[in-house]
């Protein structure tokens, strides 16, 4: 099965590793390709693919929005966030975003409940998106999004909130909440590592940070006010047994939960 990665910067990316072990747990043969993509190339680059007969690819940053433009069409989950990260070729190109159900596989992983709970996340992007609806399907009560950019923020706030009616989102000032998710740049390498959490805000129950290969200053925070601390690599690793479902067949719950073990020890 071929497949592969479109984005840039990609050379730093895990999921060569991730995907061919595994493969190897799978004992199904893949190739997987880093292709360096600017935004504007993905057309031109998913016909090669097509061409040389890919299953599909992940794609990154900066082409979500691109492919999902591109799809002939949408998964639920790619329309409602606007943005993906999975494409499947066929007779046509499907466009998935997997990110929000590998955030929910790794919140039950690491015991996180969300249900009837208020989330505060950090920024108001494509990955607070993704926590945002995420945090929606799980059944939060309430979830507040606060970021530089409040009129995008606000946006995200709204598009969820027609996903899902019984949880309020809104978009604005630090709040307390029980459960903090930092989807911003901020511990990411090749961006300042501080916390985007205030010193007198309340102490969380759990705090989810999207950045992963690195104790960041958020998570060193949430530790020190003895908050549940969860690291990007467990949504990584979902995200990536979920794109390996859409290009061949479902695992199942318990089957994915197995499989999640040996590749986070990577």
């Amino acid at each position: 099965m071929k497949l592969g990665l479109f984005g840039h910067p990609v050379s730093h990316s895990r999921s060569p590793r991730l995907f061919a072990r595994l493969s190897r747990l799978l004992k199904r043969p893949i190739s997987y390709a880093l292709v360096e993509v600017h935004a504007g190339g993905l057309g031109a680059a998913v016909a090669v693919a097509r061409d040389a007969g890919w299953r599909g690819a992940n794609v990154t940053v900066p082409l979500k929005e691109e492919a999902a433009a591109l799809a002939d069409w949408l998964t639920p989950e790619a329309r409602a966030l606007g943005a993906v990260n999975v494409l499947r070729f066929g007779r046509t190109v499907v466009g998935h975003n997997t990110d929000g159900e590998g955030l929910r596989d790794a919140l039950r992983r690491a015991g996180v409940a969300a249900r009837g709970r208020d989330a505060l996340v950090f920024g108001g992007g494509g990955a607070a998106r993704a926590a945002g609806w995420a945090l929606g399907k799980e059944g939060a009560r309430a979830v507040r999004f606060t970021a530089r950019t409040t009129e995008r923020a606000k946006k995200t706030a709204k598009d969820l909130g027609r996903c899902f009616p019984r949880t309020r989102f809104s978009a604005g000032a630090c709040a307390p909440a029980e459960i903090w998710v930092n989807a911003t740049p901020l511990g990411m390498k090749g961006f300042p590592d501080r916390s985007p959490a205030p010193k007198f805000l309340p102490s969380p129950e759990a705090a989810v940070d999207l950045v992963y290969g690195r104790r960041t200053a958020f998570q060193r925070d949430a530790a020190a006010r003895d908050a549940r601390v969860v690291d990007g690599a467990p949504m990584l690793v979902f995200q990536a047994l979920r794109a390996w479902e859409s290009w061949d067949r479902p695992f199942g719950a318990a089957r994915r939960a197995k499989l999640a073990g040996p590749l986070l020890r990577l």
